[in-house]
C-alpha cells in the first residue's frame, strides 16, 4: 500500500469530521478524500488551516489515481 500523505494531512488537522466541518461541507465528502486524496478546488482552503503547506505540495502528494475523470451517471 502507498504512504497517502492527503490522508495523514487530514488525520493532522484533526481527521475528516472535523475537517468537513472547518470548510462547512459534509463529512461524507472529506471521508473520501482519505483514500482520493484532496481535490485541488479545495486546496487553498486546506493551505489556509496548515502553515507552511501549499498547493504545490498537495500537488506532488496526492495518491496515484486522484482527480480521476468523474463517472458518467445514467
Amino acid at each position: 500500500m502507498e504512504d497517502n500523505r492527503h490522508a495523514a494531512l487530514i488525520g493532522r488537522l484533526g481527521g475528516y469530521t472535523h475537517l468537513a466541518s472547518v470548510l462547512g461541507i459534509q463529512a461524507e465528502t472529506t471521508k473520501k478524500w482519505l483514500r482520493r486524496g484532496i481535490p485541488a478546488r479545495h486546496w487553498h482552503k486546506v493551505c489556509a488551516l496548515q502553515p507552511g503547506l501549499t498547493p504545490a505540495w498537495l500537488e506532488r502528494t496526492k495518491p496515484n489515481g486522484a482527480q480521476a475523470k468523474r463517472r458518467r451517471r445514467r
